[in-house]
């Protein structure tokens, strides 16, 4: 009895522990994604300020008919790769800094897309991102853009840049 419990103890362990392993793994593969930025900048949580506001106030409707549940339904998701395929910066760079931008700011970010009222996406989002967060002031997101356009496929970056074919 006592040597078929310390067996089944030693296999918990090691089902444990593989299991472990095994999550361990995933996590450092996801973290070290092709194209992932390894430290997010000023630059990218502007630019992901800015496109968290745009994209929140499309995925809840008009101003008049939003409510404070539809905005928190809305924000769950809003840091995910589909949400960020037309910006400044590719989409695994935009993921990471909204992770980290709407860590810190996500209730300003939606209580300034629940109050809209009448003023405009633009509007809204130079409350949140220049008075609110601040994190695009002194930001110019035309230069900080600029440099050689990187493709991507598959969430992996392809070709050289601008000057290599596809």
């Amino acid at each position: 009895q006592k040597r078929s419990d310390q067996c089944s103890m030693a296999m918990q362990r090691f089902v444990l522990s593989v299991l472990a392993l095994v999550l361990l793994v995933t996590f450092a593969s996801v973290l070290a994604q092709p194209g992932m930025p390894k430290k997010v900048k000023k630059e990218h949580k502007c630019s992901v300020c800015k496109a968290v506001v745009k994209e929140l106030i499309k995925k809840t409707g008009p101003a008049k008919k939003r409510t404070e549940s539809k905005v928190i339904e809305a924000v769950d998701d809003i840091c995910e790769f589909e949400n960020f395929r037309v910006y400044e910066f590719p989409p695994p760079v935009m993921v990471k800094a909204c992770g980290v931008f709407m860590g810190d700011h996500e209730d300003a970010v939606s209580e300034a897309v629940t109050k809209q009222g009448t003023k405009t996406e633009d509007e809204v989002a130079d409350e949140v991102c220049m008075k609110r967060t601040k994190v695009c002031k002194g930001i110019n997101l035309d230069e900080a853009s600029k440099g050689p356009t990187q493709v991507y496929m598959d969430n992996s970056p392809i070709g050289g840049g601008d000057d290599e074919e596809l």
